[in-house]
């Protein structure tokens, strides 16, 4: 894995899988929608289809960029 990649599983099948962050504005991925006060600035969401022959399910992908720790008290 490098700095510009995450590696993420399929919800449904586990099949592990990296993904390119896609601005330095939303670096962070989720597969679940993150909490408005756990973020900073807008969340963008990314319709996927897993990529795994047996399973090929589609799921929703979210980037965000993640407060620091002292801006959520």
């Amino acid at each position: 894995m490098t700095a510009d990649k995450v590696s993420l599983e399929c919800p449904n099948c586990h099949w592990v899988f990296e993904v390119t962050i896609t601005d330095k504005h939303h670096s962070f991925a989720s597969l679940e929608e993150p909490k408005k006060d756990k973020i900073t600035g807008n969340v963008t969401l990314e319709n996927r289809v897993c990529r795994n022959p047996k399973c090929g399910k589609p799921f929703a992908l979210y980037w965000f960029d993640l407060k620091m720790h002292i801006d959520r008290v």
